[in-house]
């Protein structure tokens, strides 16, 4: 085991012992700068008595707090961790900490959300709704407009640099000058000492002049960098979109889950009260009732089941919108909307589009094209720099010459300064760096053409998939109709033999089964079909955020 913390009473009573100590060095240092301040006022030495006079009492103050206050972490580092592998950390005494926490969950959970939550909502509402609260959203638009300020920044190499400084002195200088006679025998040593006050303020002007393309192959560079994060900008914001649709489609289907696991708790009611009309009457066995009241518990089970699954998929539409998973939301059923129809083009015309519109692939590119520019710019790293420098500025100083502590004369002089150059830098040599740089510059480039590829071929993949997933879907719609009819009239028909005891009560309980099997698939099917519908939106590129170069084209032919 590590070693623990001192207690609250041994670190109190060395804290005190601390602040004794600093005390007394507080006092001892104010002593000695008494001390000092008289002895070197008679030497006449007021720089340094300044310096002492003023900076070292309260050099010593600030320590002592310091001391008394917290630890350090240059002296003692592992006071700043947990002591032990087995304990969590929690900061020891002397350390300060700042709570880090986020914010707690408010009274209203629509707080603060931008959502009312009245009425039921539309599929339309909540993604506008999304586009304008999803943190997620917001952080890549963030990103975007960081490199957008980068890209302004990078900019600025074009441009002169101009500014205003002043540079001020003191500087005294003690030499000796020879002796005189003070009495028989006895000579004193003469000092003389000049004190030089001295201020120069100046403007500066610097420009580069020629770099072999520094700036163009940076400017590249960070324009790619600004449309990589504009076009992953647009890529999210068709991700949120799809994440709101899927988590709507899918609370959709949960809804028409419970709705069918109703409707199967009423014919397990219905199959009960079939039997227990047969076992009044002395046409049912006690095994067929407890067969009907097996599927009325489980019809209830599944109710309940559906019940949580509601509170699932409600819990992810919010999460998709960018809401706390607190907030009451209801939704408007998609069962009376007119489903999607056939897809207008062919799975090769869909990739196609996918390969021209899907911004991601955009911004893949525009990696590459980054990539070209920072080879350039290792390269251009290989040549000198030409630099213009002028300045202008007004040298003004004072100069006091003392003879043992007497004023022995004076001097000032100023004038105007003005200074212009060119200045050239080329480093021969500097330990392979340069060719390391345009190496990785390289491979770099290389890396962002195979990922190009990969996406490509990856979305070529998930525009087949969800072309292909669309088409099944509708199919299987079209069969879960019948599926759904089909149960429904094996159904009514065995409940009817069932009564005049031409049917087993294992029939009718198969084909209740059936029958709710049935309605249940319906329900999957047609929020599989919206979702793949989503899908093929989604992964061909389509609707908001597309790759402008597809909506440049469109305007191009349109105006020829």
């Amino acid at each position: 085991m590590g070693s623990h913390p001192p207690s609250g009473r041994h670190a109190t009573a060395r804290s005190r012992v601390l602040m004794d100590v600093w005390d007394v060095l507080t006092i001892t240092s104010i002593s000695i700068n008494l001390i000092l301040m008289t002895y070197l006022t008679a030497a006449s030495h007021r720089c340094l008595f300044v310096f002492l006079a003023v900076f070292l009492p309260p050099g010593l103050l600030l320590l002592g707090g310091c001391a008394q206050d917290r630890l350090f972490p240059e002296l003692d580092p592992d006071k700043f961790v947990s002591p032990d592998s087995s304990q969590g950390w929690v900061p020891a005494e002397g350390v300060d900490y700042e709570a880090h926490q986020v914010r707690s969950l408010p009274t209203d959970p629509t707080q603060g959300t931008g959502f009312d939550g009245d009425g039921t909502q539309s599929l339309m509402q909540l993604v506008d709704l999304a586009l304008e609260i999803n943190p997620t959203t917001r952080a890549v638009w963030e990103a975007a407009r960081v490199e957008a300020a980068q890209y302004g920044s990078v900019r600025s190499f074009w441009y002169p640099t101009f500014s205003l400084a002043a540079v001020a002195g003191y500087n005294r200088t003690i030499y000796p000058a020879g002796t005189t006679p003070t009495g028989p025998g006895t000579v004193s040593a003469d000092t003389m000492a000049a004190e030089v006050l001295s201020i120069y303020p100046y403007a500066e002007l610097n420009y580069t002049l020629l770099d072999f393309g520094r700036r163009d192959s940076a400017d590249l560079q960070a324009r790619q960098a600004l449309w990589i994060a504009n076009l992953e900008f647009n890529r999210q914001i068709q991700t949120t979109i799809y994440e709101v649709q899927k988590a709507y489609y899918a609370l959709d289907a949960a809804n028409g889950l419970y709705d069918a696991s109703l409707e199967k708790l009423e014919l397990a009611i219905t199959v009960l009260d079939a039997v227990e009309d047969r076992m009044a009457v002395g046409l049912a066995t006690a095994p067929e009732l407890l067969l009907a009241r097996q599927g009325l518990a489980q019809a209830e089970f599944d109710v309940q089941s559906r019940i949580s699954g509601i509170d699932d998929s409600r819990s992810a539409l919010l999460v998709s919108i960018g809401l706390p998973a607190t907030v009451p939301i209801e939704i408007k059923s998609l069962r009376e909307i007119p489903l999607p129809a056939d897809l207008a083009f062919q799975v090769e015309e869909g990739i196609n589009r996918a390969l021209k519109d899907r911004p991601d692939l955009a911004a893949a590119v525009a990696k590459v094209r980054e990539a070209d520019a920072a080879v350039d710019f290792a390269k251009a790293d290989f040549y000198p720099t030409v630099d213009f420098n002028g300045s202008v500025g007004w040298d003004e100083f004072d100069m006091d010459i003392q003879l043992n502590d007497g004023l022995s004369g004076t001097r000032s002089s100023g004038g105007l300064q003005y200074n212009v150059g060119v200045t050239g830098n080329w480093i021969l040599f500097e330990g392979f760096e340069l060719r390391n740089n345009l190496r990785q510059a390289r491979a770099a480039r290389r890396q962002a053409q195979a990922e190009l590829e990969t996406l490509r071929i990856k979305a070529i993949g998930e525009v087949w998939d969800s072309y292909s997933d669309y088409v099944a879907s509708q199919r299987q719609y079209e069969f879960g109709i019948a599926l759904a009819e089909s149960s429904q009239e094996a159904y009514n028909a065995i409940i009817a033999a069932y009564d005049v005891g031409l049917a087993t009560i294992t029939e009718l309980i198969d084909a209740e089964k059936d029958y709710a099997s049935a309605l249940a698939t319906l329900v999957t099917t047609r929020a599989t079909l919206l979702t793949a519908s989503a899908s093929v939106s989604y992964f061909i590129g389509s609707g908001p955020g597309r790759s402008p170069s597809s909506d440049l084209a469109t305007l191009r032919s349109g105006t020829q």
